[in-house]
């Protein structure tokens, strides 16, 4: 029994003493093959070709300034993208624009931020079109009123042609309207009735 208690505990230490060969002989790989690159850069120069090789060294700088903003600033950025797209949704533009300005602050000149800044500003201006059309509509349904009423009363007048007139204008402005249409039909009853007014105007 003694022997199988150290059996395992042996076995994990011939283990351990391997992989620590693997790396020792792995780093003496590493180590032999960077040793042997530079001599032969040293002996490199002599040919006319790695003097032009110094004219392709500052792209590597180049790479290093475009690196850009790091994972945590984008993923920032895009948070604050998608609450500004959310809050325009539902029409706090004023908010969109204060998360749209902290994703600036993450990554400035930010390509989605601008793209962002764009979409909600044709979503402000939709939704303003919508407002200014719900006015208007609003205005017509009132203008339609006061001229299905002012049909009304000349029908009970029995002056059909003014009846006729306000009617004529209802349905300029929107002829499908039910009362546009209501009152239009009680004007046809009224005139199709027998003892018509007199034409005293």
């Amino acid at each position: 029994m003694a022997d199988d208690i150290r059996g395992p505990g042996n076995g994990l230490l011939y283990a351990l003493l391997g992989a620590l060969s693997v790396v020792v002989v792995g780093g003496g790989f590493y180590i032999y093959q960077n040793s042997q690159e530079q001599p032969s850069l040293a002996q490199a120069p002599a040919p006319p070709a790695p003097a032009a090789k110094p004219a392709p060294a500052p792209p590597p700088a180049q790479q290093a300034a475009p690196a850009g903003p790091s994972a945590s600033q984008l993923a920032q950025a895009r948070a604050a993208i998608t609450d500004a797209r959310r809050m325009a949704a539902r029409g706090d533009f004023t908010g969109a624009e204060m998360a749209l300005q902290g994703a600036d602050r993450a990554v400035p000149g930010f390509a989605e931020t601008a793209a962002a800044r764009r979409e909600i500003a044709d979503l402000a201006s939709t939704r303003g079109d919508g407002r200014r059309d719900r006015a208007d509509r609003r205005q017509d349904a009132t203008r339609i009123a006061t001229l299905v009423e002012t049909a009304r009363a000349a029908i009970a007048r029995r002056d059909y042609n003014a009846a006729d007139r306000a009617l004529d204008e209802a349905e300029r402005i929107d002829a499908r309207d039910p009362a546009v249409l209501r009152a239009r039909n009680e004007l046809q009853e009224a005139a199709a009735r027998p003892g018509r007014r007199d034409d005293r105007n």
